[in-house]
């Protein structure tokens, strides 16, 4: 019985070689893909780890319609395990510079999310 099965399975596969190498070759693309991220994954979380880190990301935005008072601010940092809270101010405006409009958004958070400038271009017309 197992003679006959093997057999059976080398003449099918020899009369369709072409199918089943494709599919061979899907099986072992996947095999590698899935090896692949198996084995990135702990470098990207370390990686992204170390960067929220040097920035100073915060980990938790609390945001209100009306606003924080200083008081819950407070009652914030009294929550157990939390370790600092910065409070901060936004205000969205509009500058215009030489016959255009620049729309920004001006956030005072301290020494949090501090930005990481890549690269610095001026245009100028």
């Amino acid at each position: 019985m197992k003679k006959a099965l093997i057999k059976d399975s080398v003449k099918e596969i020899k009369n369709t070689y072409k199918r089943f190498i494709s599919i061979a070759l899907m099986a072992f693309l996947g095999v590698g893909f899935f090896a692949g991220i198996r084995a990135t994954s702990p470098d990207m979380v370390d990686t992204i780890d170390r960067y929220y880190k040097e920035q100073k990301v915060y980990d938790i935005q609390v945001i209100s319609t009306l606003g924080l008072t200083n008081d819950d601010i407070e009652s914030l940092g009294k929550i157990l395990n939390v370790q600092e809270v910065i409070g901060s101010f936004e205000k969205d405006g509009k500058i215009e510079l030489e016959n255009s409009e620049i729309i920004t958004k001006i956030i005072t958070l301290g020494d949090l999310n501090k930005p990481l400038l890549l690269e610095r271009k001026i245009t100028r017309k």
